[in-house]
């Protein structure tokens, strides 16, 4: 009796993956360029309570985004429509985390709630950028023919 032979991964799995790695890497370059920018000009703008309003809003706004791509790459070894419920699921408990966070922090002086809005504003901007740039630049057909 032989050892069965392991199973062979789907031929999307290597392209999700692939894509998955690409875009968090190329997203997290420019986030993070663009959360210095930020912290910094927060700072200058609006002192102690600017950096950290700024700091907070970096943090989740990444954090965020990265999960998405995380999600992507965990759930890459599903059908492609597993892949997609992952990222819609990925995308509902960003929104879901965004609203309980905002109700909770509502009218807060821990930080400064404008430079946490344009903090996280920038630096979800510049994730989605980055994510679209890493997509670009691994080159694999979205369409296969």
């Amino acid at each position: 009796m032989t050892a069965p032979e392991p199973m062979k991964d789907a031929p999307h799995v290597a392209s999700v993956l692939r894509l998955a790695s690409g875009m968090q890497r190329s997203a997290a370059i420019v986030t993070a360029v663009v959360a210095v920018i930020a912290l910094v000009v927060a700072f200058l703008l609006r002192g102690v309570p600017g950096l950290v309003g700024a700091l907070v809003g970096a943090v989740i706004a990444g954090g965020l985004g990265w999960l998405g791509t995380w999600v992507m790459a965990r759930t890459a070894r599903a059908t492609p429509a597993g892949v997609m419920i992952g990222a819609m699921t990925a995308f509902g408990v960003k929104i879901l985390f965004m609203l309980v966070f905002l109700l909770l922090f509502q009218g807060t002086t821990l930080f400064d709630s404008r430079t946490f809005a344009f903090t996280m504003l920038a630096v979800t901007a510049s994730w989605i950028v980055g994510e679209v740039v890493g997509f670009v630049r691994t080159r694999i057909p979205a369409v296969d023919l």
